[in-house]
């Protein structure tokens, strides 16, 4: 009999899962919530939300617990932003360069030459024209704007041609993320863009398909493109930020505290993503040259002269606003 005994409690303690106890206590009313991104376990923006799931868990005392999904396993960027919209899924993080697909200005805050830093994009994102264009994603697309991480900056990489000037790279099959912008920037340089999803480019860049690509060097790291590009061309075209969004059926519901902790834990990721993203780029050049890579300083000013014409259409064809360009420009 006690045998039975021992054997319906174990049955029943599996029953639980081991998140149904949380600090010693039992939380069988846990919430899961789920969290789609396309970066490796590696990158910094993985560490970065992992450490906000651990603290989501720790700040709602066990009544919410994310599930991480990385590397594109639920899907491309644009699959995973709309299983947000629609709530089969909680979470994303994704540049404003691709949920301007959602609403065209946000490409602003992904624009080449846009932010002089760090500082002043954050400032542009505050001010009333990036409050504005967050608070419609919540309007129109459900998707609400818990935090932001710095992701880096942009730099291209190219494999038989290195890009001293902006010249260099017209005619160059490039890779983009599938986002309007980056298509304009890349036609600007009179280059091919080859749009397609970040899981897709090593093997594109290995085949040929793709002869060069852009992304803050942690990117190029973790997905080890140095393995399959020649030349690393430090022309630091773009400041991105990494939009934390959550699906706003799952947010609106929650308590105050609940929502306090959630944006006080996606800070604390924040912290932990931008201290290894900042770590990663002090190093990673020197890193790059050692795996073979050819170290380029690009002639900057001669790509963002190239740029006039991506501002004259975001202006005019991405909902930017006439004067917007110089209105954040001015911003100090």
């Amino acid at each position: 009999m006690n045998l039975r005994r021992r054997h319906f409690a174990g049955a029943a303690l599996a029953g639980f899962g081991a998140s149904a106890f949380i600090g010693g206590r039992a939380s069988a009313q846990a919430k899961t919530l789920r969290f789609g991104h396309l970066h490796s376990v590696d990158s910094p923006v993985h560490k970065g939300i992992a450490k906000a799931a651990e603290e989501i868990e720790k700040g709602t005392s066990g009544r919410y617990k994310v599930n991480i999904f990385p590397s594109s396993q639920l899907g491309a960027a644009r699959e995973m932003v709309s299983q947000v919209i629609d709530g089969s899924l909680d979470f994303i993080s994704e540049g404003p360069g691709s949920l301007s697909n959602l609403d065209k200005a946000l490409s602003f805050f992904e624009a080449p030459f846009v932010a002089r830093d760090w500082a002043h994009l954050l400032k542009m994102l505050d001010a009333p024209f990036g409050r504005q264009r967050v608070g419609a994603l919540a309007d129109q697309r459900n998707m609400v704007h818990l935090g932001t991480f710095y992701y880096g900056v942009r730099h291209f990489t190219t494999k038989t041609r290195a890009l001293n000037t902006a010249a260099d790279a017209k005619g160059l099959k490039i890779r983009v993320p599938e986002a309007p912008l980056f298509l304009a920037m890349i036609r600007a340089l009179e280059a091919t863009p080859t749009p397609m999803s970040l899981g897709e480019v090593y093997l594109s860049l290995q085949t040929g398909v793709a002869e060069g690509q852009e992304n803050p060097l942690p990117t190029i790291n973790n997905n080890k493109f140095f393995e399959v590009q020649k030349f690393l061309n430090l022309t630091g075209h773009v400041i991105v930020p990494i939009m934390i969004m959550m699906n706003r059926k799952a947010w609106d519901p929650m308590s105050d505290a609940d929502k306090a902790a959630f944006k006080a834990a996606f800070a604390a990721g924040a912290k932990v993503n931008d201290d290894l993203t900042r770590g990663d780029e002090a190093r990673l050049v020197d890193f790059f040259k050692e795996k073979g890579m050819t170290i380029v300083n690009s002639d900057r000013p001669s790509f963002q002269k190239r740029m006039t014409a991506v501002y004259e259409l975001g202006e005019k064809d991405f909902n930017w606003g006439k004067g917007t360009f110089d209105a954040m420009q001015a911003l100090s």
